[in-house]
């Protein structure tokens, strides 16, 4: 943690790993120039000391506008960028790492040199030096205005204007979205299967298996108890909890839909493509593809296509135009991807809030997104 001290005329930094460069500006005093030498713990025991002789006069002036501020410190400013700390060169300088010069207005500047005391340590630290540049998100309307690419290449053929009730839900329904995900996984869950034996449904004669008092051992009646071999289960799982027994209203299930599908185009997740029908079946062109031009892949982000796509017959569509389908997908997209780390493909009839929330990000084609928009807006 840091501890800031206030005085007359300085003002101490110090962290809980190394202390950091901070200009000091004390009176001088023979008491302070003997402790020059000393630690810097010993340092700042011997600067509380010269606080407390501070004259009054002293305590009411305004700090030197040579100080500087270590960026982790609660004092700090927060959104100016944090400059790299320039240290004077003195005159003086004593085999302590400690450097003073006598100042203009007859006080004495001592400079803390601790640049050297943990050189280990200053790899390990993180970049202060430096800040982020935050991104903001692009305000509706104009993010409903998004570019579609060719599926082949990546490269943007044309935008496109997107359905407001759909992908421009605002504020987002996150309580939706979460009832919507326990729904379905309790309809994948189902219900429960394991069922163990009871008393009366074990095996077993009811006889006394042995008499009551005389053998020295304890007295038993049957030979199903629970706590013997071969008995039945004391509070086992009777298989009476259906999780798949939960209901969700239509209303209910169409705007967690919409409130995920905008919170993916709040988030640029949202890639839209004219079509997905791949030359090939091979893994590697389409992994190379998805890897370089959307960053979706192994090394990548994880992401779920969606596409809507059935065909037609040979005998009217001959040729390289035919395309078979499977499972409402391209036949070359589905097998291309079965090998691809985190990428998963789905027709738009099966597309849910869970599998859109689990992928990073959201490849849909333009035969998907009609299908979707025309099944989610709002009636007129």
């Amino acid at each position: 943690m840091n501890r800031t001290v206030l005085g007359s005329r300085f003002l101490v930094s110090q962290s809980a790993k190394r202390p950091f460069l901070s200009y000091l500006n004390v009176p001088a005093s023979p008491c302070l120039l003997q402790r020059a030498a000393r630690p810097t713990n010993q340092i700042f025991r011997g600067l509380g000391t010269a606080v407390s002789r501070a004259s009054e006069n002293d305590l009411n002036q305004a700090l030197p506008s040579n100080l500087t501020f270590d960026v982790r410190s609660s004092f700090a400013p927060k959104v100016q960028p944090i400059l790299s700390i320039a240290v004077e060169k003195s005159s003086g300088e004593d085999d302590t790492g400690m450097e003073s010069k006598a100042g203009d207005d007859g006080h004495l500047d001592v400079i803390i040199d601790a640049a050297d005391d943990d050189d280990d340590s200053d790899a390990d630290e993180p970049d202060y030096t430096s800040l982020d540049v935050p991104s903001y998100v692009v305000p509706l309307p104009d993010r409903l205005k998004t570019n579609v690419h060719y599926g082949v290449d990546g490269s943007v053929s044309g935008t496109l204007w997107l359905d407001s009730s759909v992908f421009g839900v605002d504020p987002i329904r996150i309580d939706l979205i979460k009832q919507s995900v326990d729904y379905i996984r309790n309809k994948i869950r189902g219900r429960r299967k394991a069922k163990t034996k009871t008393i009366g449904e074990v095996s077993g004669s009811g006889r006394k298996v042995r008499q009551q008092k005389g053998t020295g051992k304890a007295r038993a009646g049957h030979s199903r108890p629970a706590h013997w071999r071969g008995g039945a289960k004391a509070h086992g799982p009777r298989n009476a909890t259906d999780y798949g027994n939960v209901k969700m209203n239509k209303k209910t299930k169409r705007l967690a839909m919409a409130s995920t599908l905008s919170q993916k185009l709040k988030e640029g997740n949202l890639i839209v493509v004219d079509n997905l029908l791949l030359d090939s079946h091979k893994t590697s062109p389409w992994a190379s593809v998805l890897e370089s031009a959307f960053n979706i892949g192994m090394d990548g982000a994880s992401a779920l296509i969606v596409d809507h796509y059935h065909d037609s017959s040979p005998e009217v569509d001959t040729g390289d135009n035919f395309h078979a389908s499977h499972n409402g997908v391209p036949i070359n997209l589905w097998v291309a991807s079965g090998n691809i780390a985190k990428v998963k493909v789905v027709n738009q009839s099966f597309a849910n809030v869970y599998d859109i929330m689990k992928k990073e990000r959201l490849v849909i084609t333009l035969s998907a997104l009609e299908i979707l928009e025309e099944r989610l807006k709002l009636p007129a």
